[in-house]
């Protein structure tokens, strides 16, 4: 059976982002205008891939610090040096987009609808013998 690898940032890829700033400054750099159509990433989108269950305290910390709790949870931070070097410590455990804070926004909140999943079947809880109203004698 085949499992798809989790994809994980490296630090070249992580490199040139907490480095944004710079990066943004410089003219040769594309603009930010919404009317081109191209807007730059400016967010990392975190997802927790894989548990932490059995690695060592400092990475269930590092995930804390993240404010990873569950798995396939995410969450959104802006790009900077702290953020970077958070990822990179549990970079084996999370999937890392770059978004812009408008696309994370709408990612993070994305949800299933509400009354998906568990239908009622009109029965009382614990169920036993007999129907809802039924009355025993």
């Amino acid at each position: 059976m085949f499992f798809p690898r989790a994809r994980a940032v490296g630090s070249s890829a992580l490199r040139h982002l907490s480095t944004s700033t710079s990066a943004s400054a410089s003219p040769a750099a594309p603009s930010s205008n919404p009317a081109s159509g191209s807007v730059e990433p400016t967010h990392h989108l975190v997802t927790l891939i894989r548990s932490a269950i059995g690695l060592p305290k400092e990475s269930k910390r590092t995930l804390e610090a993240l404010g990873l709790h569950r798995l396939r949870q995410s969450v959104l931070h802006p790009f900077g040096e702290t953020t970077a070097g958070r990822i990179l410590k549990v970079k084996e455990l999370v999937h890392v987009a770059n978004v812009t804070q408008e696309e994370g926004e709408i990612l993070v909140k994305r949800r299933r609808p509400e009354g998906s999943g568990v239908q009622t079947s009109g029965r009382v809880y614990g169920g036993g013998k007999g129907l809802v109203g039924e009355q025993r004698v």
